[in-house]
């Protein structure tokens, strides 16, 4: 064992203190910085969610996502029938989305750039044929087969009929078969002579049908 004599011992003593001392400081700032980056950290997130709960309150209304609108196409495109668009979409939308134009579509008598509406019926017509302009590009639900936004049983097609609710591709064509073998319907009630159309589809429908 070292044989050490008073000052030396305190010189040791003096050390060691000062090395715990240091230990403890140390350790210390160790978890001291360790709390404030977790407190960072936690700061830092729920300023995150702030921030981004106060951005989808107040993003854009023309950065929002667009509603979508159904419509019906038909005459001289590829595949006539119902589609669905981006609320603001174009005639030309439309008509691509049926296939396009046919070669003898006249795209002249109407509005390509025409916003297409909900619920909207636009007649592509073929060179030669006549159509009164305010049909197509003001007032579409106005035509043939549909009148003040009811569909006329009497007049309209197949694919028109289909967008009534429980009015299938088999329930139209048997809609069209009866009128062709009975005559017009004279009333709205009439429709449920039709095989398969009862009560409960009537009920459905009658508000959306017109036989005028």
């Amino acid at each position: 064992m070292l044989d050490l004599d008073k000052n030396q011992l305190k010189v040791f003593a003096i050390m060691a203190m000062i090395i715990l001392i240091l230990l403890a400081v140390l350790i210390y700032r160790e978890f001291f910085d360790r709390g404030n980056a977790v407190v960072l950290i936690e700061e830092s997130s729920q300023m995150g969610d702030m921030d981004q709960l106060e951005v989808s309150h107040t993003m854009p209304a023309e950065l929002q996502e667009p509603s979508e609108i159904c419509v019906y196409i038909t005459g001289a495109v590829e595949r006539p029938g119902i589609v669905t668009l981006k609320e603001g979409s174009r005639l030309a939308d439309a008509i691509e989305l049926v296939g396009g134009a046919l070669d003898d579509a006249d795209l002249s008598k109407i509005n390509l750039a025409l916003k297409v509406e909900d619920e909207g019926m636009y007649i592509i017509p073929r060179i030669g044929e006549a159509i009164e302009e305010p049909l197509v590009q003001e007032n579409p639900s106005t035509e043939k087969g549909s009148k003040n936004g009811k569909i006329n049983i009497n007049k309209a097609d197949s694919a028109l009929l289909e967008t009534l609710p429980g009015i299938g591709p088999s329930k139209a064509a048997r809609i069209i078969e009866y009128r062709e073998a009975n005559g017009s319907f004279k009333n709205i009630e009439d429709i449920m002579n039709v095989s398969g159309i009862g009560q409960k589809t009537f009920e459905n429908i009658k508000d959306l049908i017109c036989v005028d």
